[in-house]
């Protein structure tokens, strides 16, 4: 009976917390002693986000046309951006509900169930360690791709200059040392002139690319207004990996010198990242109507400048291998390193391994790059962008005296984003798992994955 009754009380604590919340300042709890400023921040923000999944763009334009493409980007993009800020803005409810300073993503998505219907609060402890695999399982995906993007470019490259065909799972082997090597760096400092030196080789191939998609500019007359409505999945997909940031917000919210401004700069800096992804898939997408998998696969092969984007852009995806796989590496590993009770220098190297070798053996058992892509963006990213928010929201918010409007606003809304994600997942799953079939059936198809 003693036990009932404390089990009993546990699940109210939060209650009681919430109620002396108004008390609490978590940001001026924050003692961090360099704060990053709001342009900082925005800057942070702009720079992640335009990264290698910008290049699928002009491709998945080529799938559903341009005006499918549009208006989906607008839908995907505004419902990212709400999503974001509503995490950002739980967030900041939580901490002054449980008086701490700050939280990180899974700390977040436990907490708010602490909030919600008593019954689903024994599950608050699980969802932390659901969203930290997560977390893990978007940068386990990050580095499948790159692995992918690195065999099937040199593969380009080599065939191109000295007419040597091999299959690109070879390929995709041969860099298996260096990956173990970037996996092996014990510490992120070390990582830092890496990362810096693939941002700079990326942003040099990023700028020849758009002098190429301007240069003897195409009337867009001649492009497709719609396609195949049945790969907007495909391109939902594909869009969702170029905008996703929601790894990063809550480490930069929490940085923040006035984190109260972080709604307002997380839309300012969606909404252009949105403009910036739109406007690269319809000049790449118009510049290059039968596009490869990667823009950078479609610039021509006979011009030297052309040859130089497709070789930098392959160095920065290896430089950036290392800041990539460090992220889960950093997360899972404390969490088995508790149960391990000798040798954990030993056993740290096997999993940090262990982990490259499973990544590259799904990457050379599925080597179709964009089917891959965006598969499991919509097994994972969906989750991560609209289902988490949403779920995050209404737990939070589960006992809040708001106006009958709001409280019908919000559930109306939050259950359309729940509906948007569970048709990206079905149907995403669906035609890439399609896509990849129709592939494997075609010899040529998993020889040379689309590498034009």
């Amino acid at each position: 009976m003693g036990t009932k009754k404390r089990v009993k009380e546990s699940t109210i604590i939060p209650k009681v917390n919430a109620d002396n919340s108004d008390e609490y300042d978590s940001f001026a709890a924050r003692n961090s002693t360099q704060k990053n400023s709001d342009f900082t921040v925005f800057m942070h923000l702009l720079k992640a986000s335009i990264g290698s999944g910008i290049l699928f763009l002009p491709y998945a334009f080529s799938r559903v046309g341009y005006v499918s493409a549009l208006m989906c980007s607008i839908v995907i993009g505004l419902i990212s951006c709400h999503t974001a800020i509503l995490t950002v803005q739980c967030s900041q409810i939580l901490c002054k509900r449980m008086q701490k300073p700050s939280m990180d993503l899974a700390e977040i998505a436990s907490t708010s169930f602490k909030f919600g219907p008593e019954k689903i609060r024994k599950y608050a402890v699980s969802l932390n360690v659901v969203t930290n695999v997560l977390v893990c399982f978007i940068q386990y995906e990050t580095v499948i791709i790159y692995s992918l993007y690195v065999a099937s470019s040199t593969q380009q490259l080599l065939d191109y200059f000295i007419d040597f065909k091999l299959d690109i799972r070879i390929y995709i082997i041969i860099f298996l040392p260096i990956y173990c090597l970037l996996a092996l760096i014990p510490n992120f400092k070390y990582l830092v002139p890496c990362s810096i030196l693939g941002a700079l080789l990326l942003g040099l191939g990023f700028s020849i690319t758009l002098y190429y998609l301007f240069i003897d500019f195409p009337s867009p007359g001649r492009l497709n207004m719609y396609t195949d409505m049945l790969s907007i999945p495909i391109y939902g997909s594909i869009f969702l990996f170029a905008v996703h940031n929601m790894t990063m917000i809550m480490p930069l919210e929490n940085s923040m010198e006035n984190p109260q401004n972080m709604p307002r700069i997380l839309a300012a800096s969606m909404i252009l990242n949105m403009f910036i992804y739109m406007s690269f898939g319809f000049f790449g997408y118009n510049k290059y109507p039968n596009a490869c998998d990667t823009i950078i696969k479609s610039l021509p092969m006979n011009q030297i400048t052309a040859q130089i984007v497709k070789i930098v852009v392959t160095l920065s995806i290896i430089c950036s291998y290392g800041l990539h796989y460090y992220v889960p590496v950093n997360i899972l590993w404390p969490m088995i390193s508790r149960k391990i009770t000798r040798r954990h220098y030993l056993y740290e190297i096997i999993f940090r391994i262990g982990g490259v070798m499973a990544t590259t053996i799904i990457a050379a058992a599925i080597p179709q790059m964009t089917p891959l892509l965006g598969l499991l963006t919509a097994i994972c990213m969906t989750t991560m962008m609209l289902l988490l928010p949403a779920t995050i929201e209404l737990m939070t918010k589960w006992y809040d005296k708001d106006s009958l409007p709001s409280f019908y606003y919000r559930w109306i809304k939050d259950i359309l984003i729940i509906i948007i994600w569970l048709i990206m997942l079905v149907f995403g799953v669906s035609e890439n798992l399609r896509d990849i079939i129709k592939a494997y059936r075609t010899t040529n198809d998993v020889n040379s994955t689309n590498s034009c």
